[in-house]
């Protein structure tokens, strides 16, 4: 006997999914971030860690685009995630004030090349998924307007 899960119990649980991998992904971020910057550990000590942080984004890009959902475009989600993504770029120089204070800036320059590729990803990506929606917008346009 097949049992009917209601709509709302779906889309809430769908929900608590999200979130809960929202909290793993920055729990990973976080002890990334603790066991380079504070622990000096190298990349090969946080493989686990990098590896995530590296394959759980590529993994939510290839679902969206399986499934030709368009999620996150537009001014009103840039705003929303503008302060955290900032945040999260300047841990890596509270961390490092010391070092910034003795005159070594030379500490600075893995931080920086990573922020500057990430933001140019990050703009490269935001640009690319705004332009797919226009697609799939006069796509299911042009849909509708056959039926």
């Amino acid at each position: 006997m097949k049992q009917y899960q209601d709509e709302r119990t779906l889309q809430v649980r769908n929900r608590i999914y999200a979130e809960l991998m929202r909290i793993m992904l920055c729990v990973v971020v976080l002890s990334f971030c603790i066991k380079t910057l504070y622990f000096h550990m190298d990349l090969a000590q946080c493989m686990t860690e990098y590896i995530l942080m590296i394959l759980a984004p590529v993994y939510q890009a290839v679902r969206i685009r399986q499934t030709e959902v368009v999620l996150g475009t537009g001014k009103d989600s840039r705003r929303r995630a503008t302060p955290l993504l900032l945040l999260l770029l300047l841990i890596p120089f509270f961390l490092r004030r010391s070092e910034i204070a003795n005159g070594n800036f030379s500490s600075l320059l893995p931080p920086v090349v990573f922020i500057v590729l990430f933001l140019a990803v990050w703009y490269l990506f935001s640009h690319a998924e705004e332009k797919r929606a226009e697609r799939l917008e006069k796509r299911y346009d042009a849909e509708d307007e056959t039926k």
